[in-house]
């Protein structure tokens, strides 16, 4: 039977956050899609286990990295799906996935691409699920960090959309490429994402054009996903000057013909100070080291299969001494709409929660910042 669905994976040197993104996938049944994975480094050994695994998995190995948009592109090649489901590998969906964007499609027929209400490991919604047309002064604004000086009323200095609710389905500008399902004719009728960007901003490109051939653009939080931001972009050393880059061609596609020669100069600029900026951010911020953590205070909802497994392990040692608690889950004891439910309801200070993946033996730690997830066995 034909898929209705095309989920379209690029990958860059995979982590094991490969291994909850199937967990999550598999989970639905797959009754309406195919999966194809491009592997931008080419044989890597984490998805030649997860073909082990997983045989109906599609597995396009490029010979070198040709960049996100690119790699969209070459897996939509070969898709048959009429809805391509362009989603990273650093994301968990809920296993009814497939019946929630098959029905928002039907229900909005004009409707060309679609994005997802996306949280972090700690249940804070990323403001990224919805983003406006992104102006110099506003991406200005937001990348040198100025933007939370700004009202955020100020639709119009906003990178991110802030009028809207986030529980409420709405058109939106741009929607973000961990999430992004687009029609097979919103591909055909732009040609899909833009070659020329290698990475970074090719998503807000894709929006804005698939806008421009008279399709819808909607956000719709009735389907909610965990994403593990920054894990997929951090496995490139060169991200700050790619990122910057786009930067500087989307402002050549979308600007340079409308400004004066001096405003050219004056936001080419910017964005080499922004990149500059980056850079230092990049090289000063203290990173967390990874800890092989000895000893764990668990909550007593905690998977007692789990405690049971890695007590035998004989790496961690669960003790009773006065400290805050952490949630201990299953993969094989919870589905991914439980776990998004679960991460999504915690509250601000409560126990950290810990996912063990009961298939390849990895402890994953669910948190925010720069390091989401840290892999602890």
């Amino acid at each position: 039977m034909t898929p209705r669905i095309s989920v379209i994976t690029v990958t860059y040197h995979a982590t094991p956050l490969e291994y909850l993104y199937m967990w999550s996938l598999a989970a639905s049944g797959m009754k309406h899609s195919e999966v194809i994975i491009v592997d931008n480094t080419g044989k890597d050994p984490i998805l030649l286990k997860i073909k082990e695994k997983y045989p109906f998995v599609k597995i396009i190995h490029n010979t070198e990295n040709e960049g996100f948009g690119r790699a969209c592109n070459r897996g939509f090649s070969v898709a048959r799906g009429d809805i391509a489901l362009f989603l990273n590998p650093d994301t968990i969906v809920p296993e009814n996935f497939e019946e929630l964007i098959l029905d928002f499609f039907e229900k909005h027929p004009r409707c060309g691409a679609m994005g997802a209400m996306m949280i972090d490991g700690q249940g804070h919604f990323l403001p990224e699920s919805k983003r406006n047309f992104p102006t110099p002064a506003a991406s200005f604004l937001r990348f040198s960090g100025l933007d939370k000086f700004i009202h955020p009323q100020k639709e119009k200095w906003s990178y991110y959309t802030q009028q809207n609710s986030t529980i409420t389905p709405f058109q939106v500008s741009v929607l973000s490429g961990a999430f992004m399902a687009v029609t097979r004719k919103a591909m055909q009728l732009t040609g899909g994402f833009d070659r020329r960007f290698f990475m970074f901003a090719e998503d807000i490109d894709l929006s804005v054009q698939i806008a421009l051939a008279n399709l819808e653009v909607w956000y719709n939080p009735a389907i909610r996903i965990i994403h593990f931001k920054g894990q997929s972009s951090r496995q490139s050393k060169n991200y700050a000057s790619i990122f910057h880059n786009s930067m500087s061609l989307f402002y050549q596609k979308y600007y340079q013909n409308r400004h004066s020669r001096l405003q050219c100069l004056l936001i080419e600029s910017s964005i080499r100070l922004l990149k500059n900026i980056a850079r230092w951010r990049m090289i000063y911020r203290n990173t967390p080291s990874e800890k092989n953590r000895k000893q764990l205070s668990l909550h007593p909802e905690s998977s007692s299969r789990a405690i049971k497994t890695l007590q035998q392990s004989g790496i961690f040692d669960f003790t009773s001494k006065p400290q805050k608690p952490g949630l201990l889950l299953s993969t094989l004891e919870l589905s991914p709409s439980k776990l998004i439910t679960t991460v999504a309801e915690r509250s601000s200070g409560e126990s950290k929660i810990f996912l063990y993946h009961d298939e390849t033996g990895n402890l994953f730690e669910l948190n925010d910042k720069n390091h989401l997830v840290q892999i602890l066995l």
